[in-house]
């Protein structure tokens, strides 16, 4: 990792919002990686927070890389430690932990999105994938909450989304009764939002 990358990962302890800390190491292990044609792909409850404008919180990053063990050498090398029979990896002085769940996404790559950080990139996995992996947690690991995330989702970037992909892609998941419920219920989302205003 050069010298550039090491004081950028330096200046990330001192901030003071952990999804803009999150997305700045997310950025600067992309750009060490970049080299080697490795993307990490944010996925999970990061790239939900960062849909939501920061309405859902967590405290770890699910990545998806293309390149796990090549991934594991350069967060050594960035100061995170894995444990013997643990999935995170910890870096104690940014108090942040990540996970590569898989180094295949279960979505559409055409569909990332892609952020600026400070000059640097980050992949996030699309809106409608993110959407379709909140649908069928709702539906197959009986989580509620998951459903109601996916409308809130729906609600926030309705004019963004492509619909027809997202049926499909939702038809193939076999979320699609879900999903015709949740897009009713994300127009209550809309109405409450305006009503606030």
């Amino acid at each position: 990792m050069d010298e550039s990358l090491k004081k950028k990962l330096r200046a990330s302890i001192h901030e003071k919002d952990p999804l803009k800390k999150a997305l700045n190491v997310l950025a600067i292990l992309t750009a060490a990686l970049k080299s080697m044609d490795i993307k990490p792909i944010l996925v999970g409850g990061r790239a939900l927070e960062f849909y939501t404008l920061g309405g859902y919180a967590t405290k770890d990053m699910d990545l998806v890389v293309n390149g796990r063990e090549q991934a594991r050498a350069i967060l050594a090398e960035m100061g995170f430690i894995r444990r013997t029979g643990e999935r995170h990896w910890y870096h104690e002085e940014l108090d942040l932990a990540l996970e590569i769940p898989d180094e295949l996404l279960a979505g559409s790559l055409d569909k990332l999105v892609t952020v600026d950080i400070n000059g640097l990139e980050v992949f996030i996995i699309g809106i409608e994938d993110l959407i379709i992996d909140r649908l069928a947690a709702a539906k197959f690991w009986n989580s509620p909450a998951d459903a109601q995330w996916a409308a809130k989702l729906i609600a926030l970037h309705k004019g963004d989304i492509d619909m027809d992909y997202l049926q499909k892609a939702a038809r193939n998941a076999r979320v699609e009764d879900l999903l015709e419920r949740i897009v009713k219920h994300s127009y209550r989302y809309l109405c409450e939002a305006d009503a606030e205003k």
